[in-house]
C-alpha cells in the first residue's frame, strides 16, 4: 500500500480510484465493511482501491472540541489498512483551511481535481465539509454534477445496536474486552516503545518492559491482564499491569509487561500488546512477599490460558 499525504497528492498518477472516506478512528467491523466494499468494487472495475482519512483527528482542530481517546494509533491504522489489501492510503492534513472547505470545494478540489475519483464509498451516516454541513444526500447530488459514482453502505449492527467507536470505548473503559473484541474484529491492542522504568519488577524477579504509549489510548480499568505481545513478527505470552503501583506509592500511571520465556533486551524497541483477559484489579499489598506471590499466580494463570 502506498501512503500519499495531502501535500503530495499531485504525485498521484493513477486515474479513477475507488475511495472509501472516513475518520476510521477505530477500524472496527463497521469501518472494515466499508473498506471491504471499496476493495471489492475496485477489483470488479479493475480500478485502484484507496482510503481517504485524516490526521490529526478532526476534533483536535474544531474549536471547543477534544478528540476521544484512541482505539488505534496512526501506525496501527496504516498497518491494518495495508493488511486489508488497499492500493493507496490518502492522508489529508486536517487543519483550519481544510476544516473550512464547503461541500462543493471539498468535492471539486480534493475528490475530482486532486484524486480524480471514480467511486466514493461511505457509511450511511457520513458527514463532511465545514461544520459537518453535508450528508450522503448532498454527496449523491454532487456526484451527479461532478461525474463520479457513490456507494452508500448501511450501518453494521451487533446485538441490534450500531457498531461504533464510542460504543467500543465504553466497553473497554468497563473492562469488557471480549465484547470490544467482537466489535473490533480483533483484540484491543496498545503499542509503544520500551523505556526505562523504576525497575521494581526486576527487583521482584519479574523484569518488565515499561511502555511509552504511541497514542492517547482508551484507558481500561487498572489491573493485571493476560496479554499477547507482538515483536519482530513473533507472538509471546505476557502478563501486563496497568496502574500506579499502590504497594510502592507510585502515583504515575504505567503500562508494564512481563514477557514469559523472553530474554532479549528491549530498550527503545516498539512492542504491540493485545489485551486478552482481565485477570484481577490492581491492589495494595501488605508487604513485598505477598506481592511476589500474587505475581507468581498471575504469571501461572497467564501461562495456562495463553501458552
Amino acid at each position: 500500500m502506498q501512503i500519499i499525504t495531502s501535500e503530495n497528492y499531485d504525485k498521484f498518477r493513477e486515474n479513477k480510484p475507488v475511495i472509501a472516506i472516513g475518520a476510521f478512528d477505530g477500524l472496527h467491523k463497521g469501518h472494515q465493511l466499508i473498506i471491504e466494499k471499496c476493495i471489492e468494487s475496485a477489483k470488479m472495475q479493475q480500478k485502484p482501491s484507496a482510503v481517504l482519512s485524516f490526521n490529526p483527528h478532526p476534533l483536535e482542530i474544531i474549536p471547543n472540541q477534544s478528540p476521544p481517546p484512541a482505539l488505534v494509533s496512526r501506525k496501527q491504522k496504516i498497518s491494518i489498512l495495508d493488511d486489508m489489501g488497499l492500493d493507496y492510503y490518502f492522508e489529508q492534513k486536517f487543519d483550519e483551511d481544510f476544516a473550512n472547505l464547503n461541500a462543493v470545494e471539498f468535492v471539486e478540489n480534493i475528490l475530482t481535481k486532486e484524486l480524480k475519483v471514480d467511486t466514493v464509498v461511505v457509511g450511511s451516516d457520513f458527514r463532511f465539509a465545514k461544520n459537518n454541513e453535508a450528508n450522503v444526500e448532498i454527496l449523491n447530488k454532487l456526484a451527479e454534477i461532478y461525474n463520479f459514482k457513490t456507494n452508500i453502505i448501511s450501518q453494521l449492527n451487533a446485538n441490534e445496536d450500531r457498531i461504533s467507536s464510542t460504543r467500543i470505548r465504553n466497553l473497554l473503559q468497563k473492562g469488557k474486552l471480549d465484547k470490544a473484541e467482537e466489535l473490533l474484529g480483533r483484540p484491543f491492542q496498545i503499542c509503544g516503545r520500551v523505556v526505562h522504568g523504576k525497575k521494581i519488577g526486576r527487583k521482584l524477579g519479574f523484569p518488565t518492559a515499561n511502555l511509552k504509549l504511541e497514542s492517547n489510548y482508551v484507558q481500561p480499568p487498572f489491573g493485571v491482564y493476560a496479554v499477547e505481545v507482538h515483536y519482530k513478527g513473533k507472538r509471546y505470552c505476557g502478563a501486563a499491569n496497568i496502574g500506579d503501583n499502590p504497594t510502592f506509592k507510585d502515583r504515575d500511571t504505567s503500562f508494564e509487561i512481563f514477557i514469559l520465556d523472553f530474554k532479549d533486551k528491549l530498550y527503545q524497541k516498539r512492542l504491540c500488546v493485545d489485551l486478552i483477559e482481565y485477570i484481577r484489579p490492581e491492589k495494595e499489598f501488605a508487604d513485598v512477599e505477598d506481592l511476589k506471590e500474587q505475581m507468581r499466580k498471575d504469571v501461572l494463570y497467564t501461562r495456562n490460558i495463553l501458552c
